[in-house]
């Protein structure tokens, strides 16, 4: 383990202040065993209810919450609702039992939480002697979230709910799409890359875009595979498009969304119109949105004997909120093939560094607010410009 040497007095930065909610004696003692091993945090406060989290949290104001899932109370999309409307914090969802309650994560997520990790837990039997080093190891995923969420710009996490879903439209893929989508002679193809904060600007882009156009919408969403089932299946509720994890060889059906499956595969577009997968290799980013645009790219590339018109080809890339910079050179393949390109303006971002990548590059001179998105993509798909 490298050690960086400490910086003199007068420029270190107190800890950060953190409460822990959670209804579980054991993930509280485990949790604030991991923060104290780390030292680069101070535990202010523990509630071992929703109701008190919420007073807690208001009365102490930490940098950040750790907050369970689940309480005898009021749950943690409750909780965040009400510190969000109250006194907004940084709140990373922290609980152990995350897999099997993807609809209450996702719905966290929409009020205002920013991640969500596994509670750390302790492989050691009773009277075992639990050293730092364990306790460093059991909590790496936690303290790396922590770090990540506390790095955000001050106020992200507040989105824009979706109209709620008319009773009686389509929930799943497979299903017939509803509207207009037969009648018309091209179907195009709008390809979405997000990560932080991206299912609550997908929950939002989505609810706003008219259901049945003659699109395909595959998305790539920084996710683990773990997740992204609920991921498809929560964002059928949402927004009344159907939605489902892509399978490799099947070919898309317009009006319908297909999620890459977490984890270290890409989903791309093969020249023959049928969702495929690759390896991501080394990729630092995973689903890989870059590999994802470049896919698409190639797909309408061909012998040219005039440059493409811009935003002319039946592909449509878009880049939402998240770290980093992926999706950024695969945007600029999508424009050089005459493609749409669009990115959410980094200020609505819950995290600016995604959408900011192609403004700096000028591979587009601005983004738009996610209902703005909307609009744009659903006038595309409809005029092709």
């Amino acid at each position: 383990m490298s050690i960086t040497a400490p910086r003199t007095a007068d420029a270190v930065a107190p800890p950060a202040g953190v409460v822990i909610v959670n209804d579980s004696p054991v993930a509280r003692a485990v949790t604030a065993a991991v923060i104290a091993a780390d030292g680069g945090f101070r535990l202010l406060g523990q509630a071992t209810g929703g109701l008190a989290g919420v007073e807690l949290v208001c009365r102490l104001r930490p940098q950040l919450v750790l907050l369970d899932l689940h309480m005898p109370d009021i749950d943690g999309v409750e909780v965040t609702r009400r510190i969000m409307a109250t006194c907004p914090t940084r709140i990373l969802i922290s609980s152990a039992t995350i897999r099997s309650n993807t609809a209450y994560l996702f719905n966290a997520l929409k009020q205002g939480a920013l991640d969500y990790t596994h509670t750390p837990s302790l492989k050691a039997r009773p009277g075992e002697s639990v050293t730092r080093a364990d306790l460093l190891t059991a909590g790496t995923g936690l303290l790396r979230k922590m770090r990540t969420v506390l790095s955000l710009r001050s106020g992200a996490g507040t989105v824009a709910v979706p109209p709620p879903r008319p009773a009686g439209s389509a929930t799943r893929a497979g299903t017939a799409p509803a509207g207009n989508a037969t009648h018309h002679a091209e179907v195009r193809v709008v390809a979405v890359g997000s990560s932080t904060g991206g299912p609550s600007a997908l929950a939002t882009l989505f609810g706003a875009l008219p259901r049945g156009l003659p699109a395909i919408y595959l998305v790539s969403q920084h996710i683990d595979p773990e997740f992204t089932e609920g991921l498809a299946l929560w964002l059928s509720e949402e927004t009344g498009h159907p939605a489902a994890v892509a399978r490799a060889g099947e070919i898309p059906i317009p009006g319908h969304i297909y999620l890459a499956c977490g984890g270290r595969r890409n989903l791309i577009l093969s020249a023959g119109g049928r969702l495929q997968y690759e390896s991501a290799g080394d990729a630092v980013y995973c689903p890989n949105i870059n590999r994802m645009f470049a896919s698409l790219a190639a797909a309408v590339a061909g012998p040219r004997t005039v440059p493409p018109a811009a935003g002319r080809a039946p592909i449509c890339g878009v880049v939402l909120t998240g770290l980093g910079d992926d999706g950024a050179e695969g945007l600029a393949l999508i424009k050089a093939a005459g493609g749409r390109v669009l990115v959410q303006d980094p200020a609505t971002a819950v995290v600016d560094g995604m959408p900011g990548a192609p403004i700096r590059r000028g591979i587009v001179t601005h983004g738009q607010a996610l209902p703005e998105l909307a609009r744009l993509i659903a006038h595309w798909i409809e005029d092709g410009r």
